[in-house]
């Protein structure tokens, strides 16, 4: 073997060699994280794996309906990369290609985030390139109260969407958002005027859709700043604005034909419905919700009273008796409430009192009843206590001693009653 075969021999070995140590320095660490957990990273050291954070999802059941999970980076500044994927595969692939050195001639590039929204249902993975010390927290939040606000806000628009169609109220408010939100439109839309369209256009078209993402993110990043930086020409243009559009709401009225009073209505349930789906990452279930709330919003009356009636008959309620104390009680205060029904009647325009005072042997009593004095008279009175004073004595059961002296009295009663 010569010495050319002897060198080519030794060259493939070495780069094998090379290979083989570069493949396993690539090499990286899974960490599964099941629950909430938070795991704390010193300044790289010696370590040459990646480390690979991944959450393997759960199963869909109800328990999970307003259930949030969350990535938290938390780090000094914006030194560092950030790469989430499906799968571990997915996270290493994309870090390595960052490695080459792309990241630095993207200028199209997403801004880093610290906070990581995760789908609950599929396996999701991140992994960090940063020379700084941070920590990874796994956030799991069982129930999340604004997801529940949002479904219950969307809840509450659907089946209130008629009445708040008809409020004026509700119009000027949602008038003056519409008039700010337009402003900013019109503003937006001379801003463009004043950029050049067959640059616009022609970098949109070599570059694609990530250039319109790119310049459309630059101008949110400006419009950010500008507000931050002037809140009170802000807060005065939007006071000003807020005002113009109540006057304008206020010149055209709130809608009177039932047609755009419908079509404010069924607006109204489409954020509704739109406000449920997204209120939980179990889109089978938000679903559900949708469509329970719109048949039961739109559920016919008739049907519904149609079976109440057959569940009465098929099932009806088990009257309750009254005792003695309520019956007495009941009757009194009826009596009571009848009698002042009648003595308004009575005294009201509607009543002829010099004709029904004609019909009465005793206008006086009729009189008197009207001026607010008793309809009983004092002999009427006495003989209904006495009528059930007797009935009250009679109802009592006699005890067995003396029963000759029980008899003498019950005689005299008994007498007593014929009397009366």
């Amino acid at each position: 073997m010569d010495f050319s075969g002897c060198f080519l021999i030794l060259s493939l070995l070495i780069i094998y060699s090379f290979l083989i140590v570069e493949s396993s320095s690539l090499a990286y660490d899974v960490h599964w994280l099941g629950g909430a957990t938070v795991i704390e990273r010193d300044v790289p050291t010696s370590k040459q794996s990646v480390d690979i954070y991944c959450y393997p999802g759960t199963s869909k059941n109800l328990f999970t309906l307003w259930q949030t999970v969350k990535f938290h980076l938390r780090i000094k500044n914006d030194e560092y990369r950030l790469y989430v994927g499906s799968s571990p595969e997915e996270v290493y692939k994309e870090y390595t290609e960052d490695s080459y050195g792309w990241s630095v001639v993207n200028p199209f590039q997403k801004k880093n985030q610290k906070t990581v929204s995760l789908d609950l249902f599929t396996p999701t993975c991140m992994a960090i390139n940063t020379k700084l010390r941070h920590s990874i927290e796994l956030q799991i939040i069982r129930v999340d109260i604004w997801r529940i606000i949002l479904m219950f806000l969307g809840i509450s628009v659907i089946f209130s969407s008629k009445a708040l169609s008809g409020n004026p109220v509700f119009f000027y408010l949602c008038g003056i958002f519409i008039g700010v939100f337009a402003s900013f439109m019109v503003l937006v839309y001379y801003v463009s005027k004043l950029l050049p369209k067959k640059t616009l256009t022609y970098g949109i078209l070599i570059g694609g859709w990530t250039v319109g993402v790119y310049i459309f993110q630059q101008i949110w990043e400006n419009i950010r700043s500008i507000v931050l930086s002037y809140q009170t020409y802000m807060f005065w243009y939007t006071l000003v604005v807020s005002f113009v559009s109540f006057l304008v709401c206020y010149r055209i009225g709130p809608p009177k034909n039932q047609r755009s009073k419908n079509l404010v209505m069924w607006t109204l349930q489409l954020v509704g419905v739109l406000m449920i789906f997204f209120s939980s990452e179990y889109q089978e279930a938000s679903a559900a919700v949708i469509i329970t709330s719109l048949v039961i919003k739109y559920f016919p009356e008739s049907l519904l009273r149609k079976i109440q009636a057959y569940w009465r008959r098929k099932f009806p309620p088990k009257p309750r008796l009254l005792s003695s104390e309520e019956y007495y009680e009941q009757g009194a205060r009826e009596t009571k409430q009848a009698l002042e029904n009648l003595r308004k009647y009575c005294s009201s325009p509607d009543c002829a009192q010099w004709n029904i005072m004609l019909k009465l042997n005793d206008s006086r009593r009729f009189a008197s009843f009207v001026e607010g004095n008793s309809h009983l008279s004092d002999e009427e009175i006495l003989d209904y206590e006495s009528y059930a004073f007797s009935l009250d004595r009679s109802r009592k059961p006699a005890p067995v001693a003396n029963s000759t002296r029980n008899l003498d009295i019950s005689d005299d009663d008994s007498s007593e009653y014929d009397e009366i």
